[in-house]
């Protein structure tokens, strides 16, 4: 009898069916042992299958095909031949097979590696699809509402204000109950290289304007190139007392380095900015356009009288108090850097008697542009003096009451954020001791919400504008 070739025995105790190693040669190939009994080749003598008869089968008993129809009968040998007695090691002449009806490669009795189980640890490919990524490291905190705001004190208190030109400070306070942080930031009051001296009119109350650029990096504010007790200095002709632009930044650099002959016979109210470099300056001749550093004559962009002026949500805006834009107006479109017009906002003109001076925009209703307007309105209480809201709907703005409570006069500089679903308003008062006083607005009614004094300016000074300080 001829015994199949090792490497089928190997295939047998795997455990692989004739299924899996049959690609190659027919059914047919193996016939049946009628075949290969009467072979020369295939005899062998019993002492070459030493054993027990009943450990393996004699060739009567293996003659017929029936009895081995196909290897898939003999895929699983009995448990009794699974190990094989030494003597049972057939000669290797007698295992001959011919390699094209049984020989299978190694390599074809693998299973193929797509059709290997993966263990549960290991990703298939098909599982191999990016990870969503992990943001467990990020800051996803919102940023932390401001702590501190920059008032301007004009004055040093050695003397009675008055229309001269008078020294003006700087002063960094915390929101939460006015103190002082560190030392008053003095502008210059004298030429030190490109810097020019930076004094403001001790009663112009229009004049101190504060504005913090739309990136938040630098403070801007106007005055005059004139040394201290310049008489009537905010009626100075330009030529010979220039007007003069000053801008801050977070390490308490000051650049007084732009400068030039405009707003002539007119005081400089407001600046401010997009970004420290682009400057928009109002002032009862108009507003003009110039750039950090410059010495020329500035761009008018119009001829009306502005009171003061600031960047918010992409917008110019200026309050005035001219007969035609008597209250809040837009400058242009965006922030236009050529003549342009000042269009009254719709719904300002039924309040005519207002007297408005800072203000802040603000997007409260996710949909792009301002929809809230606080507006600073320097007139006595009686007669609708102090924080004014105002509330866009559909084209039209307005007026749902004015803030005052605590208050013995209007108020003029004005600055604020969002806090939640809250707004924190700072604001500088028009009374005779100027006051810094915050506010929040919460939902309370607006002539219910309390103001928490913050600071008081001392004698012989007063404040003006107010704003966040630089980042």
């Amino acid at each position: 009898m001829k015994l199949i070739s090792v490497r089928a025995l190997l295939a047998l105790l795997l455990g692989l069916s004739v299924t899996d190693c049959r690609d190659n040669p027919p059914a047919y190939d193996m016939g049946g042992l009628r075949d290969t009994a009467a072979s020369g080749d295939l005899s062998m003598s019993s002492k070459d299958l030493a054993g027990s008869s009943g450990d393996m089968a004699g060739p009567r008993d293996m003659a017929g095909p029936r009895d081995m129809a196909g290897l898939r009968d003999m895929a699983m040998p009995p448990a009794d031949m699974t190990t094989p007695p030494g003597d049972m090691m057939i000669p290797t002449d007698d295992m001959a097979v011919p390699t094209g009806d049984m020989a299978v490669p190694i390599g074809d009795m693998l299973p193929p590696v797509d059709d290997m189980p993966v263990p549960g640890d290991m990703m298939t490919p098909g599982d191999m699809t990016s990870p969503a990524a992990d943001m467990s490291g990020a800051d996803m905190t919102p940023p932390a509402d401001p702590s501190e705001f920059l008032v301007l004190r004009v004055g040093d208190g050695s003397g009675t204000l008055s229309s001269a030109a008078a020294a003006a400070f700087l002063e960094r306070r915390r929101i939460s109950d006015g103190a002082m942080v560190g030392l008053p930031v003095a502008l210059p009051t004298m030429v030190s290289g490109t810097n020019r001296r930076l004094t403001l009119g001790g009663t112009a109350t229009s004049e101190g304007a504060l504005n913090r650029s739309v990136d938040g990096k630098y403070v801007l504010l106007g005055g005059y190139d004139a040394a201290v007790g310049t008489a009537s200095v905010s009626n100075s002709m330009s030529a010979t007392v220039n007007r003069v632009i000053a801008r801050l930044d977070s390490a308490g650099t000051l650049n007084t380095s732009t400068a030039g002959d405009f707003f002539s016979a007119n005081n400089l109210r407001s600046v401010t900015s997009t970004d420290g470099n682009a400057l928009w300056a109002s002032g009862s001749s108009g507003i003009v356009y110039t750039t950090l550093g410059s010495t020329a004559a500035p761009t008018a962009l119009l001829a009306i009288n502005m009171r003061w002026i600031h960047i918010q949500l992409g917008q110019l805006y200026g309050s005035s108090g001219a007969a035609t834009n008597h209250g809040m107006n837009q400058i242009g479109t965006g922030t236009p850097t050529s003549t342009t017009t000042a269009t009254l906002l719709n719904g300002f003109a039924a309040q005519p008697m207002t007297s408005h001076y800072g203000f802040i925009a603000l997007d409260r209703d996710g949909t792009a542009g301002a929809d809230v307007l606080y507006v600073a309105d320097d007139r006595v209480i009686a007669s609708g003096g102090g924080i004014q809201r105002w509330t866009l709907t559909g084209t039209t703005w307005n007026l749902d009451g004015t803030i005052k409570k605590g208050l013995t006069a209007g108020a003029r500089g004005l600055t604020g954020f969002i806090s939640g679903t809250k707004v924190v308003l700072l604001t500088t008062t028009a009374e005779t001791a100027a006051r810094v006083v915050s506010f929040v607005d919460d939902g309370t009614a607006l002539d219910m919400l309390t103001g928490k004094p913050l600071a008081t300016a001392g004698t012989n000074t007063t404040y003006r504008g107010i704003t966040l300080p630089p980042q």
